[in-house]
């Protein structure tokens, strides 16, 4: 459950009326998330959305969609699959080391 922002409960307070606040969100609802950033990693956000012709937010988003299901996947394997996808990786990283 999401509790209501400080600013409503401050008007609340204030006014002495309750304020309607939906507090939960409907399944499918889209949701808004705030992030700081150094201003280098911006910049190369920035950059990285305008080589691929996106608004930032589409950027992020396919970003976090990536990072996210790579998770998933990952956290999926059995120990045997793990371990294949640690020798693959090891193979390429020798790969790249030979030149």
């Amino acid at each position: 459950m999401i509790n209501k922002p400080n600013a409503i409960r401050w008007l609340e307070n204030e006014t002495g009326q309750t304020i309607h606040y939906p507090t939960d969100q409907t399944p499918g609802q889209d949701r808004h998330l705030s992030v700081r950033l150094p201003a280098a990693l911006a910049a190369s956000l920035d950059s990285l959305a305008a080589e691929r012709n996106l608004k930032l937010s589409q950027l992020v988003r396919e970003l976090l969609t990536d990072a996210t299901t790579q998770h998933q996947t990952i956290a999926a394997l059995d120990s045997h699959a793990l371990a294949d996808r640690l020798a693959a990786d090891v193979a390429e990283v020798r790969r790249r080391l030979a030149g």
